[in-house]
């Protein structure tokens, strides 16, 4: 039994840490665009417009490999508490 255990918080701990790792994606786009007019003393202007674009995706909080597993620990601690606490809300 005490095997059975171990390797269900094993497993926990390792689906706590693939979730923990999976972060967000990030991409910056930058525009340059530069245009050249004549001036009315015969010389050329130049004019520069720079675009910058920044996009982020984000699936949730950003949480580390140590602090996801720690919150996949006190999940597991607390669910055998949620589950009595739902039963006696259930009965009064």
């Amino acid at each position: 039994m005490r095997s059975i255990a171990s390797f269900l918080l094993a497993c926990f701990l390792a689906l706590g840490a693939v979730g923990s790792t999976s972060g967000c994606s990030s991409s910056t786009t930058t525009t340059t665009h530069t245009t050249e007019q004549p001036s009315a003393d015969g010389g050329t202007t130049v004019q520069t417009t720079e675009t910058k674009k920044t996009e982020s995706e984000t699936s949730g909080p950003g949480v580390g490999i140590l602090s996801g597993t720690i919150h996949a620990i006190g999940f597991i601690l607390a669910l055998p508490f949620k589950i009595v606490g739902g039963l006696i809300e259930l009965i009064f």
